[in-house]
């Protein structure tokens, strides 16, 4: 959703903002996730107290790091990496940027990011610069109520967009970005079950955000985002508000 926003008129220093987008999903007990077996559940939420017996209203979580618009922390698959409270501030706060692979990804759930859709991008758009964000926008949110999300086929193997490996190599090698981000369940596509393109950008240090919602909602160059990740000690991943701004 968009809207406008004004800053206080009766201050210094202030921050202008013209448009913000929500680019979180409202997580539910039917939001899809990557099924593991006897590991991965679905997210609930727990009366703990009422108004009407405790005179509070207060409920229990139970949940994963890894359940619908999340963060992914270097150390989710790299032993010593930064873990999600580790993550500096000014690294969560940076320009976005979007490449859109809707119209391939239209006729082939295993479209892939590539290396040359990002050098498309940048004959039009320009460089992308260091400490940036690189969004991938698939459409696939359009498919979050139905099987298609997760794509699982008869045998189990799970089918929905992501970023090669190549392009994310290119994007921490060559572009030096800060994160990466999909509409997707995870940004290694789904037939990849060795997320081979985590291990890549966690070696690296870098961080990246699952399940994005809105992506076509804002500016393909121009926008900043904000993920507002949980501090939570030692930990891989967490639910996380993520907002776009311009």
């Amino acid at each position: 959703m968009s809207c406008k926003a004004e800053a206080p008129k009766n201050t210094g220093n202030v921050i202008h903002i013209d448009s913000i987008v929500d680019l979180t999903h409202t997580l539910t007990a039917d939001f899809p996730f990557i099924p593991v077996k006897k590991l991965t559940y679905p997210f609930e939420l727990i009366p703990m107290a009422t108004l009407k017996e405790n005179g509070v209203e207060a409920n229990s979580w139970k949940i994963h790091e890894h359940l619908g618009t999340h963060t992914d922390a270097p150390n989710h698959f790299i032993a010593n990496q930064k873990s999600l409270d580790e993550l500096a501030l000014r690294d969560l706060i940076v320009p976005v940027f979007v490449i859109d692979i809707e119209s391939k990804a239209r006729t082939n759930s295993d479209a892939e990011l590539t290396i040359a859709d990002i050098t498309t991008f940048e004959k039009e758009f320009g460089k992308i610069p260091e400490h940036s964000c690189v969004m991938m926008y698939s459409g696939w949110e359009k498919h979050l109520n139905d099987s298609l999300f997760v794509g699982l086929d008869s045998k189990q193997v799970k089918h929905y967009p992501g970023f090669s490996k190549d392009a994310i190599k290119f994007l921490v090698n060559e572009r030096n970005i800060a994160g990466i981000g999909v509409d997707v369940l995870s940004f290694d596509p789904g037939t990849d079950e060795h997320y081979l393109g985590h291990k890549i950008l966690f070696e690296a240090g870098k961080w990246g955000v699952e399940c994005v919602a809105n992506l076509n909602k804002i500016p393909k160059k121009g926008a900043t985002v904000i993920v507002a990740a949980p501090k939570v000690g030692k930990a891989t991943g967490g639910f996380s508000r993520i907002i776009a701004v311009w």
